[in-house]
């Protein structure tokens, strides 16, 4: 029989088995804003609750691998809300956009990461500093300013990220499995930190709803680099009807 590519010996590599993986220091421009915590509330599914403090999270970061004489390269968004999780305290992702295909079926289908295909560039001209992201031909976040001067590295923080994971149902309204709630505890090392004067701009798109959780006070926008250890937990599965108001959006 002649040799075919369409089945083949899965490949499990060093931190797809939940034991963890670390990633190499990559630049990153990012925002965090506080927000209208009765709309924060809104958009965070059971079993997450609302924060003490209602803040979202924007990043515009740029993966740059070499292995070899292989470059693994993509350009990735963040966009979330801090949330709880019972007594543990984390982020929940409402859009990580990506500029890579490849990357999206593995992310949403075992990981359920809300990634979602984009534009998107990240640039620093000397103390200059642009990102931006786009979709259906609308920059939907844009962050542009120039770096003010470096900033005393904080001590490692250990966090979380909130994800869910589900198939929709093939007939009618529901899931045809799940859904369940994934845990990415992760360990953030920040290896370099310069603080930014500029500005965050949220535009509507409506795939990428960002608007709607408004920018009421910018806390702080920086250049980082940071290195980050990831571990990846399945919590297990949640209220199936609870959930479903929150996932149509993921297809949009």
């Amino acid at each position: 029989m002649a040799a075919t590519r369409w089945v083949q010996d899965p490949v499990v590599s060093d931190g797809e088995t939940g034991g963890g993986f670390q990633m190499p220091p990559v630049p990153s421009l990012e925002v965090v804003y506080r927000t209208d915590p009765s709309v924060l509330a809104s958009v965070l599914p059971p079993p997450l609750s609302p924060p003490a403090a209602p803040r979202v999270h924007v990043r515009v970061c740029e993966i740059d691998l070499h292995f070899g004489d292989f470059r693994h390269h993509e350009m990735v968004g963040y966009f979330a809300v801090d949330a709880q999780c019972g007594e543990i305290a984390g982020e929940y992702p409402l859009l990580i956009p990506i500029d890579l295909e490849p990357a999206l079926s593995i992310s949403r289908e075992k990981y359920g990461e809300p990634k979602k295909l984009a534009d998107i560039e990240l640039v620093r001209d000397g103390d200059h500093v642009e990102g931006r992201i786009a979709r259906d031909g609308v920059t939907f976040i844009e962050i542009v300013g120039d770096v003010s001067g470096a900033l005393p590295l904080p001590e490692p923080q250990q966090t979380s990220q909130f994800w869910f994971k589900f198939l929709p149902a093939t007939i009618g309204e529901g899931f045809d499995a799940g859904p369940f709630l994934v845990r990415l505890d992760q360990l953030r090392t920040v290896e370099s930190l310069e603080g930014v004067d500029g500005k965050l701009v949220l535009r509507d798109a409506p795939s990428c709803p960002v608007v709607d959780l408004p920018v009421l006070e910018v806390e702080s926008i920086r250049w980082a680099r940071r290195v980050a250890a990831n571990t990846y937990n399945l919590v297990g599965p949640v209220d199936a009807d609870a959930f479903l108001p929150h996932a149509a959006i993921r297809y949009r």
